[in-house]
């Protein structure tokens, strides 16, 4: 299952990221293979908000297409 598909509220856990530069910037931010991330909100476009980490960061669909899960 893909990131951008996970509704509203619920949690699951990163399997994959996608490889290259952003990549690394998700290591830097701890949104690793493993993390837990929970769905805070779902916009119009396809933006994606996740908390992980007492952070929360805002993720285009497309961005979220190409990070894999697994939902708890």
């Amino acid at each position: 299952m893909m990131l951008n598909h996970l509704a509203k509220g619920l949690r699951a856990r990163i399997t994959a990221l996608p490889d290259g530069e952003i990549r690394s910037q998700f290591i830097r931010l701890g949104l690793v293979e493993g993390a837990e991330v929970r769905c805070m909100d779902r916009l119009p476009g396809g933006t994606i908000i996740v908390e992980f980490c007492r952070q929360e960061i805002a993720l285009s669909g497309e961005l979220a297409a190409s990070i894999a899960i697994d939902q708890l």
